[in-house]
């Protein structure tokens, strides 16, 4: 199903709301807007019979084959209301019958003001108090999260084997994992940390993009569409993961120290876990990013949802290879020449002439990014032209070193006396290969930063505190 237009979404959630409060509700303006690849994320101003405009947001699944969770969504929003969280209050809600507007699921909630973008966040001088109070408060929400009461919101999975729930939650992706996150499970699998004093409501998306930040600090908690029953330092590492730091260089979020963290959950949770197990959770967090990248891009592959976007996301999971590799030890962030910089020799397209294919792509990347084409476009095509772009970079570096990375990544395997990389991955798994053989992982550290210096060459050097 395609994803209808703002518009039409707003009139149909209008006529609702008017319905219900038996009044009139009409539509001032509706835009989509660009975050989110799982679901459609629309604002929506809305003005009533006496002229008082109220700012909506409204959450969708329009190609999901159920309610794509937004059900216990609802259920947990309210919950979590109750427990002291701050979060959106719930205007209207439909997730099927023939009373449903929209025709497919949807939350329609109070519009709160803040920022979401991680990168205004970190960066921007207006959100300077907010970042000095940002760990701390992330803390006690947390821990307030985890008291939420489970009886009001029937239902949840329960996640009792962290790694074995990967398995569960992502089959298709987690049999098909890289053998950098092959590693990385093995050694999760071999090091499991000590169970939390008790099991509770997880978030199992709290980080940066999913929190409203205002200048005075965490407005609201957004998007609990992964919301489980588990170890709630699940959360904890989730939000320390590396993934989510988006450039910064202090562990939790960009923005403070673990320590912080963890004392101001303390405060109110009246426990403190442990560094060592929140580190655990963080590299468990980097394997879990990782699979889901793979689950966005086979939506698109798939033809369950077309979209640069999800075709993209398939490759980042080099980058959480190498994020993994980080937290075992096996390589440090480092300064990478990105190669349509550094003068790599192009492969000869004769009888092809001029211009090269990397010079046409070339083209088409800078057209996606000049002014002149994107000045006019909305948010939301404007953001996936500048994905589109790096889509287009993305190509031209395979061209210029797909060959040669091909054939060394062959004479490596063949060394190790297997085929291919799933071959490689096989023999890991089975205990053939023996995982903390120096070869063996020099083998695998090599294609993995094979994969990521096509994907992004940028991300060598983020920082790893």
């Amino acid at each position: 199903m395609s994803v209808p237009e703002a518009q039409d979404v707003a009139a149909r959630v209008a006529g609702r709301l008017a319905s219900k409060r038996g009044t009139l509700v009409s539509v001032v303006s509706a835009r989509q807007l660009p975050a989110g690849a799982s679901r459609a994320t629309y604002a929506v101003d809305l003005v009533d019979a006496d002229g008082r405009i109220e700012q909506v947001i409204v959450r969708a699944v329009p190609s999901a084959a159920d309610d794509g969770g937004l059900a216990d969504e609802a259920k947990v929003l309210r919950a979590a209301a109750d427990a002291g969280v701050p979060v959106p209050r719930i205007l209207d809600a439909a997730f099927g019958g023939a009373d449903n507007p929209l025709g497919f699921p949807y939350l329609a909630m109070e519009f709160i003001a803040g920022e979401s973008i991680p990168r205004r966040i970190l960066r921007d001088d207006a959100h300077a108090t907010a970042r000095e109070r940002f760990v701390e408060q992330c803390g006690r929400i947390l821990a307030r999260v985890h008291q939420i009461d489970a009886a009001k919101a029937p239902g949840l999975t329960e996640l009792t084997d962290p790694v074995e729930g990967l398995r569960q939650l992502f089959p298709r992706e987690f049999d098909a994992m890289p053998a950098g996150l092959v590693l990385a499970v093995r050694w999760l699998r071999d090091n499991p940390p000590a169970p939390s004093p008790k099991t509770c409501v997880v978030h199992g998306d709290f980080r940066l993009g999913n929190l409203l930040i205002d200048a005075e600090g965490v407005a609201a908690v957004l998007d609990w569409e992964l919301v489980h029953i588990g170890d709630p330092i699940e959360d904890l590492g989730w939000l320390c993961a590396k993934a989510w730091r988006f450039g910064g260089a202090a562990p939790v979020a960009g923005m403070g120290e673990r320590a912080a963290l963890l004392d101001a959950y303390a405060e109110i949770a009246g426990w403190r876990p442990d560094e060592e197990t929140l580190r655990w959770w963080e590299l468990y967090a980097t394997v879990k990013w990782g699979l889901i990248c793979a689950v966005q891009a086979n939506r698109h592959l798939d033809g369950v949802e077309r979209s640069v976007e999800l075709a993209a996301i398939g490759r980042r999971s080099a980058e959480q290879e190498f994020d993994a590799l980080l937290d075992l030890g096996l390589v440090s962030p480092e300064m990478v020449e990105d190669p349509l910089a550094a003068g790599v020799a192009a492969p000869d397209e004769a009888p092809h002439g001029e211009p090269s294919s990397l010079e046409l792509l070339e083209a088409v990347a800078g057209f996606l990014r000049s002014d002149s084409v994107t000045a006019e476009m909305s948010p939301q095509v404007r953001f996936h032209a500048r994905v589109a772009g790096n889509v287009v970079d993305v190509v031209r570096r395979q061209i210029l070193l797909g060959p040669r990375q091909a054939a060394e990544s062959a004479a490596r395997l063949a060394a190790l006396g297997v085929a291919d990389q799933r071959a490689l991955c096989d023999a890991l798994w089975s205990g053939e290969l023996d995982a903390a053989d120096e070869k063996v992982r020099d083998a695998v550290v090599a294609d993995v930063r094979a994969r990521l210096l096509v994907a992004n060459p940028r991300y060598f050097a983020v920082p790893r505190p």
